[in-house]
């Protein structure tokens, strides 16, 4: 009953990582019928101040459906909790995990009502982002924590491969966080090509940012700066991440896992390649923030799968 729940729940958070990614790039002008003028319109309502009489949060349908959501999310985390405190001595695991995870959606939840008359839309989406991005990871640890062990790995292997395994998922991280900094900065369309940006290497840039809400734009050098990061950090994650799979490979007992996580670099790696080529499509822009999700997921079973057994 427990594990199902925790794995429903995970689904769930998931689900709403994606769901708040499509609400983001609807809003940011992505699938509408005059694109692209609508992005750099959006981008534009984006960098103004807002109005004392502005209508608080979001009311498009792809954010109520989101709210929706997260408010069944944080539903099931409580059960989550609450059943983890319950049964602690019949699971024989520290209720900490689902317990952190209640005060993380507390916490988010307060910051989303905060926020919004108070921040930039910017640093808004990157806490939200973390937080959901924690939620998921949080809940697939407590999974696999339930799940029965599966077979183990050579000990020398496991060392040799854990602390990699781990920066692997570091390197994604940030990937992921400067993905959120592009779309938030409504920086997709800085660079118009692959592996050149702009027709050059090392296009114009400017990496200082202002977090001023004077209603100007940013200027193009610092948009062209924060899509080159997010650009040059897909190699980098495509290099690393690809090579590790190969490794992971050559160890008989997560060949499956290694080749999961070959699979998901090179799709996630061509999405994002086909959002620059073909001018960001919805569809493909939202696929490529799902297929990140599960390339994470996947690496923090693989390190999961390598932490070191205590006896007894």
């Amino acid at each position: 009953m427990y594990l199902k729940l925790v794995l429903v729940t995970c689904v769930l958070a998931f689900c709403a990582v994606v769901l708040s990614a499509y609400a983001r790039l609807s809003d940011a002008g992505l699938g509408c019928a005059n694109w692209p003028a609508c992005y750099e319109e959006n981008a534009l309502k984006e960098r103004q101040p807002p109005r004392a009489d502005a209508p608080r949060g979001h009311t498009s349908w792809q954010w109520k459906l989101h709210g929706q959501v997260v408010q069944l999310l944080g539903l099931l985390a409580i059960a989550v909790c609450g059943l983890a405190w319950k049964k602690r001595r019949e699971l024989r695991q520290s209720p900490l995990l689902p317990t952190l995870l209640v005060g993380l959606m507390a916490f988010l939840a307060a910051f989303g009502i905060w926020a919004f008359s108070h921040l930039p839309r910017s640093v808004i989406v990157l806490v939200h982002l973390a937080g959901g991005i924690a939620m998921l990871l949080l809940l697939a640890w407590i999974a696999l924590r339930q799940m029965a062990p599966p077979a183990a790995v050579d000990p020398c292997e496991a060392q040799r491969w854990r602390g990699l395994s781990w920066l692997g998922i570091a390197l994604l991280l940030i990937q992921i966080m400067l993905g959120g900094w592009v779309s938030s900065n409504f920086a997709a369309l800085a660079c118009n090509g692959f592996p050149l940006c702009q027709g050059a290497l090392l296009p114009a840039m400017d990496f200082s940012y202002s977090f001023d809400s004077s209603g100007l734009t940013l200027s193009a050098e610092r948009l062209t700066a924060i899509h080159w990061m997010h650009h040059a950090g897909a190699l980098l994650i495509l290099v690393y991440v690809g090579w590790l799979s190969f490794g992971i490979m050559a160890v008989k007992s997560l060949r499956n896992i290694g080749k999961a996580v070959l699979g998901l670099v090179a799709l996630q790696f061509a999405l994002g390649v086909a959002n620059v080529l073909l001018g960001l499509p919805l569809l493909v822009a939202v696929l490529h923030n799902a297929v990140a999700m599960l390339l994470l997921v996947v690496l923090v079973v693989l390190c999961f799968r390598l932490q070191e057994r205590r006896s007894g």
